[in-house]
């Protein structure tokens, strides 16, 4: 019996492809799924991660501005008259995470120089007791090293250094924003404020013949004129204040410096203030350099590139047309005059004079002649002599104005221009009339009439070489901070 075979119909064909292709789409879509699956996890988790770290840097970001805003705040209190005083000491504490200070003397974080002893010349620190400070009205420092700026900010001034030598001030705050902390330095220009500045100041020791000023009609110029004496020597004890041209007290204090109408004077040649209050200076003084004993004939001198150029000699004595040149176009000279052995003594047309050959003018810092004698160590300026462009300091003996007529380069009525800091100034009687004053040296002072000589010292407008020593006087300096030279986050 034959068997016929049928093939399928369409119908069952088609069937038999559904069926596979179903088998196939079922995990497929499992799969899909499982994928929508991971990456709608992971998109949250990302998104998360992003919100977390987007909170992190929002915090992190808020204590970096605290921070700012703390820097902000401490140098706003930092500029007050009386907390500026504080501009030129340091205050750097033991970091507890370090055990060792913030910054150390080089200004620089974790750079090594840092010690295991806390410096702090902020607390405590007060100034405002000082016969010149109270003049002013200056009260105590009162800086706040802690604060809050908002209601969840707070800010904490870590540490300050500064940099005497090239008079920077780093500051160090640190910000704080719900727990995130943010320490910044910023590192500025440190300038004194040179109003009033001492052109003239006599110095005042217990004995009462000391920080006086017997100047009988002589002038005193420029703007930094300003002549700080000490009342208790004076000839009128009584004043204790300040005294400005145009001042209705401005007769007695011209009489208190012997430069009234007893001693040949009338008018006021006095351009600059008088300051009746003790200064008191402890300038460190180290003799060092080249000694070359008695300079007694014409001689130049001349300052090296980068560094201080240091000379000792044992006097400086010379007449007729005779210079001392001093150039400090490559750097400063200092001359130290040894103790007990001479003076500064000029006849006739000498001159000291301080020059610059690089068309710049000589800065009156860039040469400080300072005698270490006592008792003897005076210098005299006679007849048409000078001392030009100089910082002298004398702290046992006097600077005696004897001179008959102005003598320096320029033109004006000067025998010495420049800055004065000696235990008395004195001048000769521009009349024969004038009262006498009794002194340890009061026979050249009484005896010698230079009839009609008002020749005497001119104080420049710029002093600021001489800023590095307001440090070493109890004079009321202030300061301000000016130029960023850095300013940088602290890991």
């Amino acid at each position: 019996m034959l068997v016929r075979h049928t093939r399928p119909t369409l119908a069952c064909h088609r069937l038999f492809h559904s069926t596979q292709k179903a088998g196939f789409a079922l995990p497929i879509a499992i799969a899909l799924g499982l994928v929508m699956i991971a990456f709608a996890g992971t998109s949250i988790l990302v998104a998360q991660n992003a919100r977390n770290t987007a909170i992190q840097r929002r915090e992190s970001g808020a204590s970096l501005l605290v921070g700012d805003g703390a820097i902000s705040r401490a140098l706003l209190e930092l500029e007050k008259p009386n907390n500026s005083v504080l501009l030129i000491r340091n205050y750097d504490p033991i970091d507890s995470t370090t055990g060792k200070n913030y910054l150390g003397p080089d200004g620089i974080s974790k750079s090594g120089d840092e010690s295991t002893t806390a410096i702090n010349q902020w607390t405590g620190y007060d100034p405002s007791s000082a016969p010149c400070f109270q003049q002013l009205g200056s009260v105590a420092p009162n800086l706040a090293l802690t604060g809050s700026i908002g209601a969840n900010e707070t800010y904490t001034i870590r540490a300050y250094r500064y940099d005497r030598q090239k008079k920077l001030g780093t500051l160090v705050v640190e910000g704080s924003y719900k727990g995130q902390l943010s320490l910044i330095s910023v590192t500025l220009t440190i300038t004194p404020i040179l109003d009033d500045f001492p052109g003239i100041f006599a110095i005042n020791y217990t004995d009462p013949m000391t920080g006086r000023v017997i100047l009988r009609g002589r002038n005193i110029l420029g703007r930094n004129g300003n002549i700080y004496y000490g009342p208790a020597g004076s000839a009128d004890t009584s004043l204790t204040s300040i005294s400005a041209p145009g001042d209705t007290t401005r007769p007695k204090y011209l009489a208190a410096l012997w430069s009234g109408a007893l001693d040949g004077n009338t008018g006021d040649r006095i351009e600059g203030k008088m300051f009746a209050c003790r200064l008191f200076p402890s300038i460190p003084l180290t003799p060092q350099g080249q000694n070359l004993g008695l300079i007694n004939t014409t001689r130049t001198l001349s300052g090296s590139a980068g560094v201080i150029t240091y000379y000792q000699i044992t006097g400086i004595n010379l007449s007729n047309n005779d210079t001392l040149t001093i150039d400090t176009t490559a750097g400063p000279v200092y001359l130290y005059i040894l103790p007990n052995a001479g003076q500064i003594i000029l006849h006739h047309t000498a001159k000291i004079l301080n020059v610059r050959t690089d068309g710049q003018p000589p800065k009156v810092g860039d040469l400080r002649i300072m005698n270490l004698g006592d008792y003897t160590a005076y210098t005299r300026l006679y007849d048409q002599s000078c001392i030009q462009n100089a910082f002298l300091y004398i702290k046992g003996d006097d600077l005696q104005l004897l001179s008959s007529g102005p003598g320096c380069p320029g033109g004006r009525n000067t025998n010495f221009e420049g800055v004065a800091w000696v235990e008395e100034l004195y001048s000769s009687k521009n009349n024969a009339s004038n009262q006498y004053v009794n002194t340890y040296d009061p026979g050249v002072m009484n005896a010698l009439v230079t009839s009609g000589s008002t020749s005497g010292i001119a104080v420049p407008d710029d002093v600021s070489s001489l800023s590095d020593l307001l440090e070493y006087i109890d004079w009321p300096a202030r300061y301000r901070y000016g130029a960023i030279k850095n300013w940088q986050r602290v890991k």
